[in-house]
């Protein structure tokens, strides 16, 4: 019943022993230290299926968040610093706006 959710060709791509891609903006998701949205995205899709639980427990700006989203995963994001679970609460909420895919949104941000 898990089928695997990358092509061969992604699959390759994947699994090189460097990735490389741009850096993301710290302006753009007002987040002092974000990491592009292909990090989480690749290792989501290499090692989960869809409908898993991917497990951010430092949820910072909501990148794992919006890419489990993107992969039709659900997700658990923690953080103990409030203004960032305010900021992962917008991100994931245009988010699932944009891909409207609202059977995924049982999602928990905790700073407890």
């Amino acid at each position: 019943n898990r089928r695997d959710t990358i092509s061969r060709d992604e699959f390759l791509e994947f699994t090189k022993s460097v990735w490389r891609f741009p850096p993301e903006s710290a302006k753009r998701v007002n987040h002092p230290a974000p990491f592009p949205d292909e990090l989480p995205y690749r290792c989501i899709q290499l090692y989960t299926f869809k409908g898993d639980v991917v497990l951010d427990p430092f949820v910072g700006s909501g990148t794992t968040s919006t890419a489990a989203i993107k992969t039709e995963r659900h997700f658990i994001g923690i953080d103990i610093n409030e203004e960032y679970i305010k900021i992962a609460k917008e991100r994931i909420n245009q988010c699932l706006r944009e891909f409207s895919q609202r059977r995924l949104t049982e999602f928990s941000i905790s700073n407890q």
